[in-house]
This record gives C-alpha cells, structure tokens and sequence, in this order.
C-alpha cells in the first residue's frame, strides 16, 4: 500500500516537471517571437526614414546640363559623396532634366552647383545653357524677350539647346536664392557684373566661377577640391579659391582663373 502511494506520487512528480518544462519552453518561444518581431519592425522604420527626403540639414543642388553629352561620373559621384559627408541632403538634376523652368525655380539651398555650359552673348548678358532640347515652339515668349535663346555648345555636332539669361535663375521665387552659395563651372561666369549683383539682390551669400573660357576636365577637378576645401576641410572661401589656384593652377589651355564674389 505504501509502496503503490510512493510510486503514484513519484508520477505525480514527474509529470509536473514535465509541465513546467512545457510552459518554460513556451514563454521561451513568445520571447523570442516577440523580439524577432521588434528587430523587424525597427528595420521598417529606419528604411522607412532612409527613404524620406532630410529636411533639417543644410540641402545641395547639383545641376548637370553635360550629362549626356560630357557626363563625368567619377565627379558626380566623389563630389555627391563629398557633400553628404559634410550632412547634406543632394538633389542632383542631370541631362533634359535640367530645364528652363528647373533653373528659374530653383530655390532653398545652401549650395547650388551649375555644371553648365554658359557663355557671354553679344548683348554682354551670361547666359547658362540648360540640358533641355530647343524648339522654337516652346518659351515664345521668353525668346521674343531674349530672356531665353537658342544655344550651340563649342562641338557643332551637339543638337541646340535652351540657353537662360543667368539675370532669371531662381527668379520664380524671389527669396530663392537667400542663403545660397552659387558654383558655375562654366565659361566666362564672373564676366557679367550685373547678373551677379541681380543674384545678390535675391540673398545670395556668394558666388564662384571663370573669368574666360575654362576646359571641362579643369573645371571639374577644381570645383571638386573647392567643395572639399570648404565643406569637410572648413576654409572660408578665399582661403578656399586661393588654396585651389595654387593647388591646381589656372586653366592649362586658355589662362582662366577661378574667382569668387561675395555682398559688399
């Protein structure tokens, strides 16, 4: 009799155990469902805010008209890497992407990068060349006004394209511009006084280009160790420009040098 109630409570015992072992192993398994479950959903959310355009930092512009016909990548993507290292966000516009109406709208940034043709017309007006085609039935009425014209790069294979008087950049948003550091990597960017101080007018902090004809390759090297310079190296702008022109030189081919101009 003792012997039967020892054994039935031995059982007892070990099915209890046997219990407890169950709901460990469960709680267990919810734990671990949960967590899976929170790492998840963490990942979501920071590919979600990845996705998500910065609108606390300082914002750049790059505007590259040449892309389909003298598209540099290695300068793309070394200047775009450049920049996000010094916190900002970078919106970059290339080929027929950047049109007449991109240029007169273009507002809200700190630095606005023009890798553009551009060039003085016989009215002494700068003019930017955009990426966007030409066609005479488009923009009549800023080209009966020369406020926009039809322009031919230096290779006279390349098809016409809309040129901007650069007196309208940013002119759609009358406070575009404040702030905003402009680069022109252009031609004969510094030779149109009256522009530059019409982009002064509308907030401009400063503004960088050529003083005559400049080689593509040239202006690219040296736009992109102006922006280091200033940007992950922290020089002022003059510090800036003439650490370039020492550094890099005038244009090999047609003496041009770098300029910059700031508010008197």
């Amino acid at each position: 009799m003792d012997g039967r109630k020892r054994s039935a409570l031995s059982k007892r015992k070990k099915n209890t155990k046997l219990k407890s072992n169950h709901k460990w192993l469960k709680a267990t398994f919810v734990v671990f469902v949960a967590i899976l479950f929170l790492f998840f959903a963490s990942l979501l959310y920071l590919n979600s805010l990845s996705d998500q355009p910065n609108t606390t930092g300082s914002r750049a512009a790059i505007l590259d008209g040449l892309y389909n016909t003298r598209p540099n990548s290695v300068f793309t993507r070394n200047l775009t890497s450049i920049l996000k290292a010094a916190g900002f966000h970078v919106d970059l516009f290339q080929g027929e992407s950047v049109t007449i109406d991109l240029l007169r709208n273009i507002s809200g940034y700190e630095l606005v990068i023009l890798r553009l043709h551009s060039g003085i017309h016989t009215d002494k007006f700068l003019y930017l060349f955009s990426g966007e085609p030409y066609t005479e039935s488009k923009y009549v009425a800023e080209q009966l006004s020369r406020a926009v014209r039809e322009a031919y790069p230096f290779d006279e294979e390349e098809a016409p394209v809309f040129a901007l008087n650069s007196v309208f950049l940013g002119i759609n948003n009358p406070e575009g511009l404040t702030g905003s550091t402009i680069i022109l990597t252009g031609c004969n960017g510094t030779n149109d006084s009256y522009a530059i101080q019409r982009f002064f007018e509308r907030g401009a902090k400063a503004y960088v280009s050529w003083n005559g004809y400049v080689d593509l390759s040239h202006s690219d090297s040296a736009i992109l160790m102006l922006v280091r310079f200033l940007y992950l190296d922290g020089l002022n702008l003059e510090e800036a420009v003439e650490k370039v022109l020492k550094d890099i030189g005038p244009d090999p081919f047609y003496a041009s040098t770098m300029e910059y101009y700031v508010p008197a």
